[in-house]
C-alpha cells in the first residue's frame, strides 16, 4: 500500500513538475519493485520470479529482471509413471511410486511413498505340493503332478511333478511318516470349522484328513492337509528338524464323527477316532480352564491326565494359559505330553495361548503355532500369538502377554483389542493371557518381580473395565486367586450376594474379575502376599489344579478343584448372575 502511495506521489510531482514549466517527462525504467503489480512470473522450482522494471513515477516498463532463488521442490504430486515406481504392483499389494514434484517432476528417494489400489497380476510360479494344488495323482509309473501356484494362494495352469512314484513302504520306513501330537481346536466357530496339528518326522507325501459321520471310516470325506518345515532340539541339544501338519474341515453340531490323519502315498497315519461335537451356538455350555500344565525337569502327560480324566467328562473344550511343557524348545516334550493324552487331545478342543515356557524360557519358538490350528489375524508367531473366538452367548478374547513393548502390549496388539472388544456382541465377554493383572504371587505382588503385571494393569484394567470384561482369566503365578469385581483405577467394588441351588452368585458385579485356577502341572505354589482389600479368596495351590465352568443363559458357575490322594477335591464353588 505504501508503495502504491509513492508511485501515486510521484506521478502527481512529475504533473506539477509540467504545469510549472517542465513540459514533458522521459520515463526512465531502472528502478526494481518487487511487488505482485510488477510481477510477471512467479517463481517455481526451476526458475526465480520475473518482475518488471518501473520508473520513478510508478510507470511500468516492458523489460524484466529475475530477482530470488527458485523455490524448493513441492514433492506432493501423485504420478503412476514407470520412472516414479519403487516397487511394482503384485497380487496382493498395488504398486509403490515415489511422490514427484509439482513444477519440474523430480522426485527424492528418501522421502515418503504412495500404493496405487490397483493390484497386480497372479505370478505362478511356487511350487507347493498341496493337495488343494494337486493335478494328478501319483501312480506306480509316474509322480505326482501338482499345479503351480501365486505365493497368494492362487492356482495356475503350468504344472510340476513332486516326488517318486509309487512304492510299497515296510513298516520300519513308515515311522518318519507316522503323526505325533496330534491336536484339535476350534478353528472357526462361525462356520462350524475344525483344525487339527500334527507332526510327521519326514514331509508327509499325500497328506489327507479322513472323515465320516457316525462310528466308523465308511463313506468318509478327505480334506486336503498342508505342511510346513520347522526345526526344534532334540533332547541332547541337537537341532532337528520335522514337518507341521495342519488342516480344517466342517463338522455339524451334536453329531458323532470318526476321523483319521492319513498319508495316502506312505500307506500310514493315526489311529481312527470317534467323538460327538457339540452345539457351538448353544447358551448352554461348560469349559475347562487349565494352565500352567509343566511338569519340573520334563513334560509328560502324567500330571495332566489325572485332570483330563475328570474335566473332559463334563466340558465342552479346554481353554489353557500357556507354560503347557516346561522346556518347549524340545520337541519330545510335546510329543511325551500330547500323545500320552491322545484320547484327550485328539478329541476334546485346546484353546490354547503361549506362556513364557513356550518362548522365552528356554528360547522356544513358534511352539503355539506348531501344535495348535486357530483362525488368528496376520501376525508374528515366534512369541505365540493372539486370536478371539465365540461360543454361545460368550466371546473369548485370547491375548499374547509375550509379544511386549516396554512391558505392555505392542500397539498393534492393543489397537486390535480394542477393535475385539468394541464389536463384542455376546453377552459373556472373557479375556485369557499368561501373565496376571492381578495376583497374590511372586508376579504379581513382589516388587522385584511384578513389572510386567503392574505395566499390563496400567494399560488394560481401565480398558476392560469400560467395554465389560466379565472374567480374566490368568496364569504363571501357579496360585488359585479371585478378586473382588475391580473398577476404574484399580478399586474393588461391593457385592450382591444370592445363594440359589447351593450356589453363591454374585448379582450383576460392578467390575472386572480376576481369577487364577492352578497349575495343572506338579509346580504348586505359595501365596507371596494377599491384599485382602482386592481379594475374594487367595490360596496356596496344590498340583493338578483347575476350573470348570459352566453357562448356562444368563448364569455363571466357577469351581476350582485338584487332583489329590486320586480324588477330584474342590477349593471354591462360585457363580455369576447378570440381570
Amino acid at each position: 500500500m505504501l508503495k502504491k502511495l509513492t508511485a501515486f506521489l510521484l506521478a502527481i510531482s512529475c504533473f506539477l513538475a509540467i504545469g510549472t514549466g517542465c513540459q514533458t517527462h522521459t520515463h526512465v525504467f531502472n528502478k526494481k519493485v518487487n511487488t505482485e503489480d510488477y510481477l510477471k512470473t512467479a517463481a517455481t522450482c526451476v526458475n526465480a520470479a520475473q518482475y518488471y522494471y518501473s520508473c520513478e513515477c510508478g510507470e511500468k516498463g516492458e523489460e524484466t529482471y529475475s530477482t530470488y532463488r527458485p523455490l524448493a521442490h513441492n514433492y506432493t504430486a501423485k504420478v503412476k509413471d514407470d520412472k516414479y515406481l519403487k516397487t511394482a504392483a503384485t497380487c496382493q499389494k498395488g504398486g509403490q511410486y515415489y511422490y514427484s514434484c509439482t513444477g519440474c517432476g523430480a522426485f527424492n528417494t528418501l522421502l515418503g511413498t504412495f500404493y496405487d489400489n490397483e493390484l497386480g497380476d497372479h505370478v505362478y510360479d511356487c511350487e507347493n505340493p498341496d493337495g488343494a494344488f494337486l493335478k494328478d495323482e501319483a501312480t506306480h509309473q509316474s509322480p505326482a503332478t501338482y499345479f503351480k501356484s501365486c505365493v497368494c494362494g492362487a492356482k495356475g495352469k503350468e504344472f510340476f511333478s513332486y516326488g517318486d512314484p509309487l512304492k510299497i513302504y515296510t513298516e520300519s520306513e513308515k515311522v518318519p511318516y507316522k503323526p505325533v501330537s496330534l491336536t484339535i481346536s476350534l478353528y472357526d466357530t462361525t462356520q462350524n470349522l475344525y483344525g487339527i496339528t500334527y507332526n510327521t518326522q519326514s514331509k508327509p507325501l499325500r497328506p489327507v484328513v479322513q472323515v465320516a459321520k457316525g462310528n466308523s471310516l465308511d463313506n468318509y470325506v478327505e480334506y486336503d492337509v498342508h505342511t510346513e518345515k520347522h526345526v526344534s532340539l532334540s533332547t541332547d541339544d541337537k537341532q532337528i528338524s520335522y514337518y507341521v501338519a495342519k488342516a480344517e474341515f466342517p463338522l455339524e453340531n451334536n453329531s458323532t464323527y470318526t476321523y483319521r490323519v492319513y498319508d495316502k502315498y506312505v500307506d500310514t497315519g493315526s489311529q481312527t477316532i470317534t467323538f460327538t461335537t457339540k452345539d457351538l451356538t448353544a447358551n448352554k455350555f461348560s469349559f475347562a480352564h487349565l494352565s500352567d500344565s509343566q511338569v519340573s525337569g520334563n513334560s509328560t502327560g502324567e500330571y495332566l491326565a489325572k485332570i483330563l480324566d475328570y474335566s473332559t467328562k463334563t466340558t465342552d473344550f479346554t481353554l489353557h494359559t500357556g507354560d503347557i511343557v516346561e522346556y518347549s524348545c524340545y520337541e519330545q516334550q510335546w510329543t511325551d505330553i500330547i500323545d500320552s493324552n491322545f484320547n484327550y487331545f485328539s478329541k476334546t478342543p485346546v484353546m490354547a495361548l503361549s506362556g513364557n515356557h513356550e518362548t522365552t524360557y528356554q528360547n522356544g519358538s513358534k511352539e503355539i503355532y506348531k501344535h495348535f490350528n486357530n483362525a488368528m489375524p496376520t501376525q508374528s508367531v515366534n512369541l505365540g500369538y493372539y486370536y478371539s473366538f465365540t461360543y454361545g452367548n460368550a466371546k473369548f478374547i485370547m491375548l499374547n502377554s509375550n509379544e511386549l513393548t516396554s512391558n505392555k502390549l505392542t500397539n498393534v496388539q492393543y489397537d486390535w483389542l480394542v477393535n475385539e472388544l468394541k464389536s463384542n456382541d455376546k453377552q459373556w465377554l472373557f479375556v485369557a493371557l499368561h501373565n496376571p493383572i492381578y495376583s497374590v504371587g511372586n508376579y504379581g505382588a513382589n516388587p522385584s518381580r511384578n513389572q510386567i503385571c503392574l505395566a499390563l494393569r496400567s494399560q488394560l484394567h481401565n480398558l476392560f473395565v469400560e467395554y465389560g470384561v466379565d472374567i480374566v482369566f490368568q496364569g504363571h503365578d501357579h496360585l488359585v486367586s479371585r478378586t473382588f469385581p475391580m473398577t476404574t483405577g484399580g478399586n474393588a467394588s461391593t457385592e450382591t450376594w444370592r445363594k440359589e441351588n447351593g450356589v453363591n452368585y454374585t448379582v450383576n458385579p460392578d467390575g472386572v474379575l480376576y481369577v487364577m485356577n492352578g497349575p495343572a502341572g506338579n509346580q504348586s505354589r505359595t501365596v507371596y502376599k494377599n491384599d485382602n482389600g482386592v481379594y475374594y479368596y487367595a490360596k496356596n495351590s496344590e498340583q493338578c489344579s483347575w476350573a470348570e465352568i459352566s453357562i448356562d443363559g444368563n448364569k455363571l458357575v466357577m469351581t476350582t478343584k485338584y487332583v489329590g490322594n486320586s480324588t477330584e477335591n474342590e477349593y471354591h464353588t462360585w457363580g455369576i448372575i447378570k440381570e
